[in-house]
């Protein structure tokens, strides 16, 4: 996967994940924090406003959970899809990417030093 604004870095599907965790975990706040807030209202004795506090407050939070989820499970099989289609393209177009060459080895560059091969200057 690649990132949405910069298109070389990648984008993992557990970073994906992580995200969506981390979001979850604040929705789950916010669900608690609102149910709380309802169960206040029910010691208050304000029973309509309990009910829409407790049921909003676990709804909302989920749905809004649950549209993120889906949104990343898209982007996840959007991208796996594009990087298959496009390894076909390669493969059935016959543009294969040309292998790097590697410079002329000399003689020098063949004895190897303590820190490695010794390479020309260039």
């Amino acid at each position: 996967m690649r990132g949405l604004w910069d298109h070389e870095q990648p984008l993992s599907p557990s970073l994906l994940r992580s995200a969506l965790a981390l979001v979850g975990g604040f929705l789950a706040t916010l669900a608690l924090v609102v149910v709380v807030q309802g169960i206040v209202s029910i010691v208050r004795g304000q029973y309509l406003l309990a009910a829409f506090q407790v049921t909003g407050g676990i709804a909302l939070p989920f749905a809004i959970w649950l549209g993120l989820k889906m949104l990343a499970d898209i982007l996840t099989v959007l991208n796996r899809s594009y990087d298959r289609l496009d390894a076909l393209e390669e493969r059935f177009s016959g543009m294969a990417q040309a292998a790097t060459r590697l410079p002329p080895q000399s003689p020098r560059a063949l004895r190897a030093g303590d820190d490695g091969p010794n390479y020309p200057e260039e």
